[in-house]
This record gives C-alpha cells, sequence and structure tokens, in this order.
C-alpha cells in the first residue's frame, strides 16, 4: 500500500500532501483496531446491530421532533398523501411524485444510509427466521425496515438486491427454506419498485452522450467516429428502454465510470491510494465538460469504491475484489459474518463515499484478518 503511495508520487513528481499523511496514518489505526478486536467485533456483531439500530431511532425521533423536510424526489419510498392547495400549487404536476420523508440527523442523505441498511436488514431477517427472536426485537427491526423503506434510495435497492443474489447463489446450502423465500420476495418487492420509479429508472440512463464519447464536446462540423455512433445508438436504447433521460445523479455516475475506463488503460497500476482527486483534475482538463456540476462533484470519491479502486490501484484493484469472491464461497468462514460483512462491500463498491465513510476499509480489514487465521487453522 505505501510502497505503491510511495511509486506514484516519485514518478509523477508530485508532493506528499497532508491528505496523503492523514490518510495513511488513519488507514494504520483501523488496521491496527481491527487486528487487535476482530474476536470482539465478530462475536458482538448482534450486540453493534442492536446499538446501531437504536441510536438511529433515537435520531429519528429526535428529527421528527425538529421536522425538516427532506429532498421531494427520490428513488423509490412512499408517495406524500398529505396535499394541500399550496402543496399541488407548489408542485404543480409533479405534486403525486413527491415523497414522504424527513431529514435525520446521522444519515444527511438517504442514499448514507442505503450504503450501510443492506447489512443490517440481511442479517436481521436471517435471524428472525433462524434464531429464537423476542417480539420486541421484530417490533423493533419492523420499524427500521419501514423507516429505511420510507427513506428509501438506489443503493439501498441495488445493494440489497446483488447482494441478496450473491449470497443465494453461492451459500444456500446454508440458508433454510423460509429464509431462501424471503429472500427471493425482498428482491422482487426492490426491483419492482426500481422499475416502476422514474426516479430509480433516471438513475440507471446516462444524462448526456458527453460522458459516453470520452467526455468530448463534439462541434457541429465535427464527424462522429464509428464508437461514438454506436455508443450514441446503445445509450439511445437504453434512454428508450428506461423511459428517461437521466439526471444529475446519473450523470456523475457515468462520467466516473468513464475515468476508470481512461485510467485503466492510460495508468494500468494506478494513481495512487486516496489520489483519485487528481486522476479527475486529469481527465477534467483533457475531457472538457460544459455542466458545471460535473466538473466537481464527487471529485473525491468517484461516487463508488470500484470506481475509486480502480482509478487508484489500477489492476491491483482486481485482486480486492477477488479476495471478495474467495470469502463470498468460502464454506469456513462462517455465515453470519458473510451476511454481515459482504454487503457493506458490494452496496458500497456501487455506491460509496471513499474508504473511510461507511466503514468500507474496516470491514475489509476485518475480512482479510478472518480469513487468514481461518486459513492457519486448516494448515
Amino acid at each position: 500500500m505505501f510502497s505503491h503511495i510511495g511509486l506514484n508520487i516519485y514518478y509523477e513528481k508530485n508532493q506528499f500532501t497532508y491528505y496523503d499523511l492523514f490518510g495513511s496514518i488513519y488507514l494504520i489505526f483501523v488496521f491496527t483496531i481491527s487486528y487487535y478486536y476482530l474476536n470482539f467485533i465478530n462475536r458482538n456483531i448482534d450486540l453493534i446491530i442492536k446499538l446501531f439500530v437504536v441510536i438511529f431511532l433515537a435520531s429519528c425521533v429526535i428529527s421528527i421532533f425538529f421536522y425538516q423536510p427532506d429532498r421531494p424526489y427520490f428513488c423509490g419510498g412512499i408517495s406524500n398523501f398529505l396535499y394541500s392547495d399550496a402543496f399541488l400549487q407548489k408542485y404543480g404536476d409533479r405534486a403525486f411524485d413527491v415523497r414522504l420523508s424527513f431529514k435525520e440527523f446521522i444519515f444527511l442523505e438517504n442514499s448514507h444510509l442505503g450504503m450501510v441498511a443492506p447489512s443490517v436488514i440481511i442479517y436481521s431477517i436471517y435471524k428472525i427466521f433462524n434464531k429464537k427472536v423476542s417480539t420486541t426485537k421484530i417490533f423493533i427491526l419492523a420499524i427500521f425496515f419501514f423507516i429505511c423503506f420510507i427513506k428509501s434510495s438506489m443503493t439501498l435497492y441495488v445493494g440489497t438486491i446483488l447482494s441478496l443474489v450473491l449470497i443465494i447463489l453461492f451459500n444456500y446450502k446454508f440458508l433454510n427454506r423460509k429464509t431462501i423465500i424471503v429472500f427471493l420476495i425482498l428482491i422482487i418487492l426492490f426491483f419492482i419498485t426500481i422499475i416502476s420509479n422514474k426516479e430509480c429508472r433516471d438513475r440507471l440512463a446516462p444524462m448526456n452522450y458527453n460522458l459516453i464519447n470520452n467526455g468530448l464536446v463534439l462541434s457541429d462540423n465535427q464527424k462522429m467516429s464509428e464508437e461514438n455512433n454506436t455508443n450514441r445508438n446503445i445509450l439511445n436504447k437504453i434512454k428508450t428502454m428506461l423511459n428517461s433521460d437521466g439526471n444529475l445523479s446519473s450523470g456523475i455516475y457515468f462520467q466516473a465510470l468513464v475515468i476508470a475506463r481512461q485510467s485503466i488503460v492510460e495508468k494500468p497500476f494506478g494513481w495512487g491510494f486516496n489520489r483519485y482527486e487528481q486522476a479527475f483534475n486529469y481527465y477534467q482538463k483533457l475531457n472538457y465538460q460544459k455542466i458545471d456540476s460535473l466538473r466537481s462533484y464527487n471529485n473525491k470519491d468517484g461516487t463508488n469504491n470500484l470506481v475509486k479502486i480502480t482509478v487508484e490501484f489500477g489492476i491491483f484493484g482486481f485482486l480486492f475484489y477477488l479476495f471478495t469472491f474467495l470469502f463470498l464461497i468460502n464454506n469456513e468462514i462462517p455465515l453470519k459474518l458473510k451476511l454481515f460483512y459482504l454487503p457493506f462491500i458490494i452496496t458500497q463498491s456501487l455506491r460509496g463515499a471513499g474508504y473511510f465513510n461507511g466503514g468500507f476499509v474496516l470491514i475489509i480489514f476485518l475480512m482479510l484478518f478472518t480469513y487468514i487465521r481461518i486459513y492457519k487453522k486448516k494448515i
């Protein structure tokens, strides 16, 4: 890790910044905590979830007393049925697309909740249908699920769906019939929500063609290359299928994918740990972007950790996902650890906020040390 940082700084002739220093120190700190407290954390996942749910629900109750409206439009959730003349006048024709929600203190955006909620939901469902759980706990978890659905996001839906699909495919023999049925019902419910909600579909459609055409803005007298024409046709089909022209979120997301594609070709060994911003600025200069927001938004986290890892570590990043797959299919690793840890990695690889937000790097080290200790026992 640190040699990779040093080599990139040396060859790029850049200075070692305070941002690099603090990131490295924090990484060492998380590494140390996960190493020495591995057994304690692995044994107390139930307690960790209980504390998280209680603190989150307490935050929700306080937030309701100091109520502030959330963003009116977001993916999924429940439609706001509390209409009034002023409400209809404010939102006009889109009034019936406005979602019932509230701002909450811990997670400022619904997608931030969606980064961690899949692990809690999946693990809790497994516990309910495999262990004796009190009625009180089931009731509290039901409230948590309901609030997650109210404050839903594309991150929550896709992260949960993909996590459940992978877990069922490679660990079905460790799941009882009831658990599998509930998991499948949840997959279907979330999938139907995605395809039936326009705000969800908007996040799957590219916002403009510039993002796929290497970010280049072509003038009217320039001829589109065959590749660009192909890209344009593909995008037209996607937009037609989704009945959407995309939005700012999808534009930022697809721009990050373009940066990852360009980076893996130009710098296959990556830009270095926590140096995504340098890559972002470099490709912004090469690929002029007309939309101001796309020149600055998510310039450090890449919108998701898959892009961030790909840009910063290049081909070495694929080794991390190979390890994640080996963790998933290893029958020696307790299922409860897979149900709790893997959704963190899968969800935040699709939509994340860097290595340190959302516990991503902590989960990586916990998985790594768990895998190493189980491997040592077999020797």
